[in-house]
């Protein structure tokens, strides 16, 4: 009974079936004779009965007469919705289809319906995308992606994602779409459309924005595969390139790197400059371990690549960047010679001579190799002095140093020769201590340099010839003191008039002038120029200098970045503050790190604001301590309208930790000083515990001056004494000399002179 039952019911089910099939076959007909509405009605049917409604080919029919309803202006409007349904449609049926295989034949046999109802869909997805309605063009998008894995549709839904701020959602859709590119072009140089770009762009952006940068970099090299003169690519190529090329070692696979990146960027002003860093810094590697045979090796390799350069379009640019560049072969040897010894790149400029001129394998001759040539005082004496070290056992070397000398002491020579001189003649001094000539041209040449020097302007090698001949010697003091003057008033000159900064409506003829280029509606820092940044650091190192230290610093970038964001802060709140919060107006963390422990002055004038630094009347002198400080090295400065910012705590020097145990700063300093840079507290600093030191003041007569001295203060740069002399400095003439005393608790005393002088910068 069970069994008849059961076939009954098969038997209904099948008579339902073949019912709605003969339906579906109407329908067919129908639609092949463009009677649509006849057509929509059968399929209906069709879709209504459980046992067809999710049959793939009535759904595809369905589709089919939705599609061409919605082009029939006739009866469409009946259907409003006609052209979306052909599309919901034409999903259900793929849905629907039971496999992979029989999906993939499917799409096949329908291949010229799917393409027309495509084109019809993507054209309303970008017509919402140009129209910046991503809402409404992802759904649509996301249709032709369900229909068919159309390249354009992944790579705009993934756009869409990104437009609206959905970064992460987008990134599938922009890996997908990325190897589909890449492989398609890669494999059938397929055409590359303008939508192309996106994924390598987006997902590029993306991982550099979170730091991914090896990502990024492989992203973007697939990329210029295929996009090689896309200007965003390059341009983010060229970047990551830098930051790959930032992590690695000086190398002969550092130098490949960056001989690569030449390739497509050859006339960047990085590379270029790279390149011939490493090209230095291998030379000098290879002639310090006297791997002579490789030095010539990398010496025609070096001349080969310059000598290319001629050829470059770009000849002009480069040779902004890179001397060498075009130069033939025996022209840029020379070259290079020349620099090696101009930079006192010692051993690579005797390599250079044993390469090319006078290899010491084949010299024969009885004439010395430096007379033979012969050489100018400053490359002789970087020959002779590698000639010595490496055969300490062969007298011809000293010999022919000694007639050199002798013979270049008594022809004229220029101002470039006289440092090498002196060196040439305390080395023959050293070989023969009796005879005095040595002696005398090295004083004479020493005298020399110091005043040749101080005419132009190199301070530091004047100072330093200064104190080396007062000490070698002390027969000269007479004409040395006149000397000192002569230092002292020319580096006021050069370095602190000259370092003068000019703000807008207060400006002296000549004078460059600073003006805030900061905006505070967009919070956006201002900045000082090249030319602005260089006088600014000229004034802090004419300070240094002049209290006793031969330790220069520099303005770096970085720093001054910060400290101008830090300036701008203060602007925008009309405050100073070395703890300002969250709640100020144009808060931005790197400025607020600044601020914690910059030097704060309420001055717009960035030269006037290192003055007022080192002037500043605080009991601690802080700000002058900081300025004066031996271990540092990389400071920065900010401007605005009304504040200045310095980034002066830095202890990037590395110094040896005993030479400021006896080495003493002070400000006023020892000797002469100009007067107008007298300021109302004197300090004196050392590396020393100053608990318990007293400070005394004389006159020229020995009277003791008036002084207040200020309570120590440790946590400003070095230790220091500071005090307040009661003095009136319009009274002062260049004839008074102070003796200031500083007895340390353990009685060490230092003792030393200040005689503060008027200067005239405009003699």
């Amino acid at each position: 009974m069970k069994s008849h039952i059961i076939t009954l019911l098969f038997l209904i089910y099948s008579n339902l079936v073949f019912s709605q099939m003969k339906n579906y076959e109407k329908a067919k007909i129908s639609f092949e004779k463009q009677q649509l509405k006849a057509a929509n009605k059968l399929i209906n049917k069709c879709l209504e009965d459980a046992s067809t409604k999710n049959n793939a080919n009535v759904l595809f029919l369905k589709a089919k007469i939705m599609y061409e309803i919605s082009r029939d202006k006739k009866i469409s409007e009946s259907f409003p919705n006609a052209f979306k349904d052909a599309v919901k449609f034409t999903e259900k049926a793929l849905e629907k289809t039971p496999t992979e295989s029989a999906k993939v034949a499917f799409k096949n046999q329908n291949r010229d319906f799917l393409k027309t109802l495509l084109k019809a869909n993507t054209k309303d997805a970008l017509d919402a995308y140009y129209g910046k309605k991503y809402s409404k063009a992802l759904p649509l998008f996301k249709r032709n992606i369900d229909i068919s894995q159309d390249t354009q549709s992944i790579v705009l839904a993934g756009d869409c994602y990104w437009q609206m701020g959905q970064r992460t959602e987008s990134l599938p859709y922009f890996k997908t779409s990325l190897e589909m590119i890449y492989n398609a072009v890669m494999d059938s140089s397929s055409k590359v459309y303008g939508y192309s770009k996106e994924p390598f762009r987006k997902l590029a952006e993306y991982y550099i924005v979170n730091n991914h940068l090896d990502t990024a970099y492989t992203i973007v090299k697939k990329g210029r595969d295929i996009l090689p003169n896309d200007p965003i690519l390059t341009d983010m190529t060229y970047k990551l390139m830098v930051h790959q090329l930032n992590k690695l070692l000086p190398s002969e696979d550092y130098l490949l790197a960056v001989e690569n990146g030449l390739k497509d960027f050859p006339s960047d002003s990085f590379l270029n400059h790279k390149q011939n860093a490493l090209y230095l810094f291998l030379f000098n590697g290879l002639a310090k371990a006297n791997e002579q045979n490789k030095f010539d090796s990398l010496l025609i390799k070096f001349t080969q690549v310059k000598s290319e350069k001629a050829k470059d379009k770009n000849l002009k640019t480069i040779l902004k960047f890179d001397i060498f560049a075009g130069l033939n072969q025996n022209t840029c040897i020379e070259k290079l010679y020349e620099y090696f010894a101009n930079y006192n790149i010692n051993e690579a400029c005797f390599a250079t001579f044993n390469s090319r001129w006078f290899p010491l394998d084949k010299s024969n001759s009885n004439i010395h190799p430096v007379n033979i040539r012969p050489e100018n005082p400053q490359l002789a004496y970087i020959l002779f002095t590698r000639y010595i070290e490496l055969y300490p056992l062969q007298k011809q070397h000293k010999i022919a140093r000694l007639d050199y000398t002798k013979k270049q002491n008594t022809l004229p020579q220029t101002y470039y020769n006289i440092l090498p001189l002196i060196l040439l003649n305390d080395a023959c001094l050293k070989e023969q201590p009796k005879t005095l000539a040595f002696k005398d041209y090295a004083k004479s040449f020493r005298l020399r340099l110091i005043e040749e020097t101080a005419d132009s302007a190199d301070f530091k090698l004047s100072r330093l010839t200064w104190h080396e001949t007062y000490k070698k010697y002390p027969e000269t003091t007479k004409i040395l003191e006149p000397l000192w003057r002569k230092i002292i008033i020319n580096d006021f000159k050069v370095n602190y008039f000259g370092s003068r900064i000019g703000i807008k409506g207060k400006n002296d003829p000549g004078v460059p002038e600073f003006i805030w280029n900061g905006a505070l509606d967009s919070c956006k820092p201002g900045f000082m120029s090249a030319s602005i940044t260089q006088l600014v650091q000229n004034r802090i190192n004419y300070f240094r200098r002049n209290a006793g230290l031969t330790e220069e610093i520099i303005l770096s970038k970085q720093n001054n970045l910060y400290c101008e964001i830090a300036a701008m802060m203060c602007e925008a709140n009309k405050s100073m503050s070395h703890e300002p919060n969250d709640g100020w107006r144009c808060f931005i963390p790197a400025g607020a790190d600044v601020l914690k422990d910059a030097l704060l002055i309420k001055e717009p004038n960035p030269s006037i604001a290192i003055t007022a630094a080192m002037g500043h009347a605080h009991p601690t002198v802080g700000h002058r301590r900081w300025l004066l400080y031996p271990k540092s090295l990389y400071l920065g400065m900010g401007t605005s309208k009304n504040y200045s910012v310095i980034k002066a705590i830095d202890n990037s020097r590395e110094l040896d930790t005993n030479k400021f145990k006896n080495q003493f700063i002070a400000w006023p300093p020892e000797n002469l000083v100009p007067k107008m840079l007298v300021f109302k507290k004197w300090s004196f600093s050392i590396q020393q515990n100053l608990e318990g030191a007293t400070v005394s003041m004389k006159d020229l007569n020995g009277n003791n001056i008036e002084l207040i001295q200020e309570v120590n203060e440790n946590g400003y740069g070095l230790n220091t004494i500071v005090w307040e002399p009661k003095i009136n400095l319009s009274n002062i003439t260049d004839q008074d000399i102070f003796t200031i005393t500083i007895r340390l608790k353990n009685n060490k005393t230092f003792i030393y002179k200040t005689q503060l002088i008027d200067v005239n910068p405009l003699k």
